[in-house]
């Protein structure tokens, strides 16, 4: 059977042709350490990182999605117990009966009462469950459960993981804290990984491999230019390699403008086009007309049209300071036009604005950047590819 793009590239399942193992710190991989932490006993092991750089994949290659039980914290909004929906995830009965007697034997016959009684599925039947059958449990953005659940989950697993249960919670590190590492039931039992950003030549390996199984010529420029507008993601690299052939020529030779539109295409699917409208539109100025400010493309835009503008500019970079962002927009503005001089105090003041649209917005999933110390970083690359390539209405 012949490749495909689709097979060989693959951002949303297991990448098994591109797949890349990485380096961790000291003498192994991430896989090799991952390894040796599930053979420990006793121990529950955390994976931190930034957002899509590989902490589930990891567990997949690692593990083999057959053996993974992945769960969220949203599985546990509104729940009270925590073995009953991991119970519910695995398919166990939750209730169920069981037939008992009470039999006296005499000498010609046997005198009593059979009776039903019913269970309800406990810890210890959810970890015979997952020990018997080779399971692990993945929680993914278990900050997402209530602080309760939290708290009762870490009291649980303490127990759980001194009889062997395998239990793997991965978070992005400003996470990690609340949900785990501070709680002192689990101080001493935790096994943690962290996942550094991927660098430029592991970045590189995705679409090397797979360009070469599917005889896909590639210069070194070019792929230097996939590296950078994945933002270090390997899941986004997957997805702009996969969309390449959508628009690659019958020459198989790849070209800069195959690239330009499989990141348009990508950004289309993204679903981000409320929450831009929303920082675009910024704070209500209460009836005050914005001031006007006039860029080199021909664009006119308010003070968060501005802003927005720069963040999008050469190179992408996921934590850019207040200072980076004042002089990207003083670099954009078209001189030749009357305008309102830009100073750093009204960048500070927008950016501070939009945080704070953010923070108010009440989904978890809105929060897609950090305003802290005058340095904006993305919680979520995604939308700073989406900043970088929607298309204009």
């Amino acid at each position: 059977m012949a490749h495909t793009f689709n097979s060989v590239f693959s951002s949303a399942t297991f990448p098994e042709y591109t797949y890349v193992n990485r380096k961790s710190t000291g003498d192994f991989t991430y896989e090799e350490r991952l390894q040796m932490a599930l053979e420990q006993m006793g121990y529950l092991i955390v994976i931190d990182g930034p957002s899509k750089i590989g902490k589930t994949v990891l567990c997949e290659a690692v593990i083999g999605r057959d053996k993974l039980v992945p769960m969220t914290g949203n599985d546990f909004k509104g729940e009270n117990d925590f073995w009953t929906v991991v119970a519910r995830k695995v398919d166990l009965p939750i209730m169920g009966e069981v037939q008992n007697e009470n039999m006296v034997h005499s000498a010609d016959e046997k005198v009593g009462t059979r009776y039903t009684s019913q269970y309800q599925t406990n810890k210890e039947r959810v970890m015979h469950y997952f020990i018997d059958n080779q399971k692990v449990l993945l929680l993914d953005d278990f900050h997402y459960a209530d602080e309760k659940m939290q708290h009762d989950a870490a009291c649980q697993l303490k127990e759980a993981i001194r009889y062997d249960l395998k239990v793997i919670i991965v978070s992005l590190p400003h996470r990690v804290d609340e949900t785990v590492k501070n709680n002192p039931d689990l101080q001493g039992r935790i096994m943690n990984i962290t996942m550094k950003p991927w660098k430029r030549e592991e970045l590189s390996e995705i679409p090397e491999k797979g360009f070469a199984m599917l005889d896909v010529k590639a210069d070194e420029k070019l792929i230097d230019r996939l590296v950078m507008e994945c933002i270090d993601s390997p899941q986004t690299m997957q997805s702009i390699c996969e969309n390449i052939g959508h628009y690659l020529s019958s020459d198989r030779v790849l070209k800069d403008e195959d690239i330009t539109k499989s990141c348009y295409l990508r950004a289309d699917f993204l679903p981000y086009q409320e929450l831009y409208a929303k920082l675009l539109a910024g704070l209500s100025s209460r009836g005050q007309k914005r001031a006007i400010y006039y860029l080199k493309d021909g664009q006119s835009v308010d003070r968060y049209g501005l802003i927005l503008e720069a963040l999008k500019k050469d190179p992408p970079m996921k934590a850019i300071s207040m200072t980076e962002i004042y002089d990207r927009a003083k670099r954009i503005l078209d001189s030749e036009h009357e305008m309102p001089k830009l100073t750093t105090q009204t960048v500070r003041g927008t950016l501070k604005s939009m945080y704070t649209l953010l923070e108010d917005s009440g989904y978890e999933a809105d929060k897609v950047f950090d305003w802290k110390e005058n340095v904006l970083t993305f919680r979520e690359p995604l939308f700073l590819f989406y900043l970088r390539w929607r298309r204009d209405e």
